[in-house]
């Protein structure tokens, strides 16, 4: 059963709609969800005032998918803490979407504002557009990133993406800026465009594959060869089942991957990097040196 959402006319004041989620909707009928609390500049007020509500929500959250229509980058916390069902965006979406979601699916057509998939916990998310800051991050001053799922952005992101991230899987199309896997305790990563420097700060355990160009690698991890590399080749496959328009035709399992491991700037260092031989040159020459 599919509710829809058309958003009535564009925000000036952006809106918390933590209620956009098929557990709120489920069992409801449109009047009921229509009277579905939401939050815009410090006033409380109802889903209704701001979109145009149609269709049918299913007896559970798995029965229920909810489709988003008009500019909705104003339009804060979709799927927040979501757990179970469908969510698709045709459109831009605003921040902390998906953020601490459990299970279920989100699909954004377009772009995503920062703190995308915030702590997540579960579930999978896929972006078609760009992702901005904090992209499956933890929280201020929180120790707990990313903690299970899988999020597909087939973009570029924005800095500190994945801060303190201990399970799940990330995959992103695009180039990455700076910082990146801050704190990292776990999970996997792979990066198919370029990255900027200063990745993998304080990391202690997880995985990250770049398949375009490192600017430069932390002088605190210590290069273990170039080689081909089986787990490497296993990830590849993975990402290509489930998204093969992520990877070009000429990554291949002959393909020569630079391992490095750290960060020693920390006591517990199994943290793993693996570079692209053929897109890295540069950092193959200073480690040859």
């Amino acid at each position: 059963m599919t509710v829809i959402l058309e958003l009535k006319e564009s925000l000036d004041i952006p809106i918390e709609a933590d209620c956009i989620t098929p557990s709120h909707f489920a069992g409801k009928t449109v009047t009921q969800i229509g009277n579905l609390s939401i939050h815009h500049g410090n006033q409380t007020l109802i889903l209704k005032e701001f979109f145009k509500i149609t269709g049918k929500a299913g007896k559970t959250p798995a029965d229920t998918e909810i489709v988003i229509k008009g500019d909705l980058r104003k339009v804060k916390m979709i799927g927040k803490s979501m757990n179970g069902g469908k969510i698709t965006v045709e459109g831009n979406a605003g921040m902390y979407l998906g953020a601490e979601m459990v299970s279920g699916r989100i699909h954004v057509k377009e772009s995503v504002d920062a703190w995308a998939a915030a702590e997540m916990k579960g579930g999978n998310i896929q972006i078609e557009g760009d992702a901005g800051d904090y992209l499956c991050a933890g929280y201020r001053g929180s120790r707990d990133g990313m903690q299970g799922g899988r999020v597909y952005v087939a973009g570029d992101v924005g800095r500190e993406m994945a801060a303190h991230m201990r399970k799940g899987f990330l995959a992103v199309k695009g180039n990455v800026s700076s910082p990146s896997a801050v704190r990292i305790m776990g999970g996997t990563i792979i990066v198919v465009g370029n990255v900027t420097e200063r990745m993998g700060i304080q990391a202690t355990r997880g995985m990250i594959i770049c398949l375009g160009k490192l600017e430069m690698m932390l002088p605190t991890y210590k290069y273990s060869g170039t080689s081909e590399r089986a787990i490497v080749n296993y990830y590849l496959r993975y990402l290509r089942s489930r998204r093969p328009d992520f990877l070009r035709e000429d990554i291949d399992t002959s393909d020569k991957w630079m391992k490095f491991i750290g960060d020693f700037a920390e006591a517990d260092t199994n943290e793993e990097i693996y570079i692209r031989a053929f897109s890295n040159t540069h950092l193959l020459s200073e480690v040859r040196k």
